[in-house]
C-alpha cells in the first residue's frame, strides 16, 4: 500500500526541487500544485490536497498545514514549515514523487504561470470561464497603454463580442440565483461600452465584481470535498454569502449611480432644448432643420 502524500510534504519537496530561489507566489503556487497532484496520480501516489476552482484556476486548502500563503503586499509568497527532510517516505515513492514534482515544475519553466492557466483551463466546469478570462485579458490591455497580451484583440466591439459570449455560456441552469446578478453586470458593462468616453477600467471593475460573485458559488460546488466554511478560511472570510451581499450591494450601488447620471444627462439636454427654444423664438429664428 502506497503513502498518502499531504499537502505539507507535497509542497515541501516541490520547494526542494525548485530550481529558483525567489519566492513562489501564491497565484504560481496554487496551478503548480494542481499540476503537481496531477503528476502524483500519474506515478500512482495520492495526496490529501483538496482543490477548488475560484476566479482564475483553482486553489488548494492549506490551512491547518504547514504551507502559508502570504497574500500581503510586502509577502506575496509560499511558505512551507516543514523541510524536504523532514519528509518520510519510503525511498521508492520519494524518488518517484520527486522525478513527478520535477515534470510539474519543468512545465512551469517551459511556459511560465500563464501558460499552466492555459493548460489548466483545459479542465475548467464551464466555458464562460474561458470567456471571462479573455475578457480581463481585454479590458486589461485596454487600460495598459504596453499591453500584457498582444495575442489579444482588446478593441471595443471584440469586447462586445466576449460579453455576449458570457451571457451565451452562463450557467443559469445551475446558478439560477445569479441570473439577477447576470442582467445587473450587463446592465452596467454595456453601458459602459456604449458609452461616448468608454471606460475600460470602469468596465473591468464591475465585471470583477460579477465575477467574484459568481466564483464564491463555483467555489462551493466545484470542489474535491470541501464544506463552505473550509473554502471560507481559505478566501480569508467569516461568511461566504455576507462576502457576496457586501460585493452585490457595491454593483448595485455602480449601477444607481449610472442611472442616475444617466437621468441628470438626459434632464440637461431637455433643458438645453428648451432654453433653445425659447432663444429661437424671443429672436424670430427658424429652427434648423
Amino acid at each position: 500500500m502506497t503513502s498518502t502524500l499531504s499537502v505539507g510534504e507535497v509542497t515541501a519537496l516541490l520547494l526542494d526541487e525548485r530550481f529558483y530561489s525567489n519566492p513562489l507566489r501564491p497565484k504560481t503556487f496554487y496551478k503548480l500544485l494542481y499540476f503537481a497532484d496531477k503528476e502524483l496520480d500519474d506515478v500512482g501516489l495520492d495526496t490529501d490536497i483538496q482543490h477548488f476552482w475560484y476566479k482564475f484556476g483553482t486553489m488548494a486548502k492549506t490551512s491547518g498545514s504547514p504551507v502559508t500563503v502570504d497574500w500581503s503586499d510586502g509577502g506575496r509568497e509560499v511558505r512551507c514549515s516543514l523541510s524536504a527532510s523532514q519528509v518520510s517516505l519510503p525511498q521508492e515513492e520519494e524518488t518517484k514523487a520527486r522525478l513527478a514534482l520535477s515534470r510539474a515544475l519543468n512545465r512551469l519553466y517551459e511556459q511560465n504561470t500563464e501558460g499552466l492557466t492555459d493548460d489548466m483551463y483545459e479542465d475548467v466546469p464551464y466555458d464562460v470561464q474561458r470567456h471571462y478570462r479573455r475578457l480581463d485579458k481585454q479590458l486589461s490591455d485596454a487600460i495598459d497603454d504596453k499591453p500584457d497580451y498582444p495575442e489579444v484583440d482588446s478593441s471595443r466591439e471584440a469586447v462586445i463580442n466576449t460579453v455576449f459570449d458570457i451571457i451565451d455560456t452562463f450557467p443559469v441552469d445551475d446558478y439560477p440565483w445569479l441570473e439577477q446578478d447576470l442582467d445587473l453586470w450587463y446592465s452596467v458593462v454595456s453601458a459602459e461600452l456604449d458609452a461616448e468616453e468608454y471606460r475600460p477600467q470602469k468596465a473591468l471593475k464591475v465585471s470583477e465584481l460579477f465575477w467574484t460573485i459568481f466564483c464564491i458559488d463555483l467555489a462551493q460546488r466545484e470542489n474535491t470535498g470541501l464544506t463552505p466554511e473550509e473554502i471560507a478560511e481559505e478566501l480569508d472570510t467569516q461568511d461566504l454569502e455576507g462576502r457576496q451581499e457586501d460585493i452585490r450591494k457595491e454593483l448595485e450601488l455602480i449601477e444607481r449611480e449610472r442611472s442616475r447620471l444617466h437621468t441628470d444627462l438626459e434632464e440637461n439636454q431637455v433643458v438645453s432644448e428648451a432654453a433653445d427654444g425659447v432663444a429661437i423664438a424671443l429672436l424670430g429664428l427658424s429652427p434648423a432643420p
